[in-house]
């Protein structure tokens, strides 16, 4: 594992907010009041005047390209509000709780890694759950008992579980014991204040893998009927739905315009641990700015890690269709120069040549990086050239890809992303 170093937290003013210690959470109000405001429709209002100027915050935030900027970000918007009712109805009662998604190809947030699919329940600390799953064959999985979303100032880790580290049956089945007093087998401790278990599993063989599968449920109430929804319970659903789209949509919009003030042409951001982020993640983020004729070629050695990868983002701080072009590559889809370095090209159109990042047309975007279990952190250099010139800067015997071999590339992924995210 590569020398820890203080973790950092990126964005604009809400980061710094985050930094100094602040919660961002939903304001907590008396239950009658939240039964006040359902009943006299002032809750209701006050989720729909959020989005509005959530609304207002996408049409004139800091980004570039215009009218495409605008239209992604109210994407963005849209998967923000999305994520937002999923998270508080399938997912939000700890006393019942369920995995659900909180982050796919349609609800998207905070660059989450396109070799990922990302599992969220709400818990309470001072309940026990019993966690079922069948193993699949992705490459790992992390299960990690959180505060809450660093995003809204909860960004204590409290404890992580890899899918190597459980004892399974020989089918793959397992079942795991979440509780804060210790059990024997597979145990995953439970902080007093946790009030999120996230699962995020790792996708390298996208042509082969199959997802994990699970399952959760309180000890405590099993075989027991929830109670019935009332506007107390409502009132504060729809305050904390409300709450949270607008914040989490402002937090992450705001990394992009300060990277790009930091932004050091011919180097890439060194990678580093964030606030809130998983324990074993380094991230590296900047960004690149490229003309209709140019290219960025992305030169680094090979990372001494369990895993690695590179990936694109638009001015959101969302990937881009990773499903259907190709702008995300990991270590297992690399392919390595002779001279051991890996290289990459990030342009609008493709170069024919190995290791290719698509644009999609963005001009201006993202590039992510990240090291999972890594003994080491090699800093990338980059180089912005002519497109025509591209292939002056490759090796001597770099192979050409030809379009039948870039089809088959996407086809790959498109039939990868239709089975991980199937219902």
């Amino acid at each position: 594992m590569a020398e820890a170093e203080e973790r950092k937290l990126g964005g604009g003013e809400l980061s710094a907010r985050v930094q100094e210690g602040e919660k961002l959470r939903s304001p907590r109000r008396a239950a009658h009041l939240h039964a006040d405001r359902l009943m006299q429709g002032e809750a209701w209002r006050d989720f729909c005047r959020a989005l509005e100027r959530t609304g207002d915050f996408i049409r004139d935030a800091d980004v570039p390209e215009g009218e495409r900027s605008r239209a992604e970000g109210m994407r963005y918007l849209l998967g923000m509000t999305t994520l937002g009712i999923r998270q508080a109805l399938e997912a939000g009662d700890p006393e019942y709780p369920g995995f659900t998604r909180i982050e796919d190809p349609w609800v998207k947030w905070g660059a989450e890694n396109a070799d990922n699919l990302y599992f969220h329940a709400r818990i309470r600390g001072d309940r026990t759950y019993r966690i079922r799953g069948e193993r699949g064959s992705c490459l790992l999985f992390l299960i990690e008992v959180k505060e809450g979303f660093m995003h809204m100032g909860d960004v204590r880790n409290f404890e992580t579980l890899c899918s190597e580290d459980l004892d399974m049956e020989e089918d793959g089945s397992f079942e795991i014991i979440a509780s804060a007093k210790e059990q024997s087998g597979n145990w995953l401790p439970l902080d007093i204040d946790a009030t999120q278990i996230v699962i995020r599993q790792y996708f390298y063989d996208w042509a082969n893998e199959e997802a994990a599968r699970f399952s959760i449920e309180c000890v405590e109430t099993l075989g027991m009927p929830p109670e019935a929804d009332s506007p107390e319970r409502m009132g504060q659903v729809i305050d904390d739905i409300s709450h949270f789209v607008e914040m989490t949509t402002k937090f992450w919009a705001e990394w992009m315009p300060k990277m790009r003030a930091e932004h050091v042409p011919g180097r890439l951001a060194p990678a580093r641990g964030f606030v809130g982020g998983a324990d074993d993640i380094r991230y590296g983020n900047d960004v690149y700015e490229l003309g209709s004729d140019e290219a960025l070629i992305i030169e680094t050695e090979v990372p001494d890690a369990r895993y690695w990868h590179y990936q694109l983002c638009n001015p959101y701080f969302v990937t881009m269709d990773y499903a259907n072009r190709i702008n995300s590559i990991n270590g297992a889809q690399a392919r390595i120069d002779s001279d051991g370095l890996f290289r990459c090209v990030i342009a609008h159109r493709d170069p024919g040549c190995p290791n290719w990042l698509d644009t999609g047309g963005q001009k201006s975007g993202m590039i992510q990086y990240r090291y999972v279990w890594t003994r080491d952190s090699p800093q990338p250099n980059s180089r912005r050239v002519a497109f025509s010139e591209v292939w002056n800067f490759l090796p001597e015997g770099t192979s050409k890809i030809t379009n039948q071999e870039r089809q088959r590339e996407i086809q790959v992924r498109q039939r990868a992303v239709a089975r991980r995210f199937r219902p």
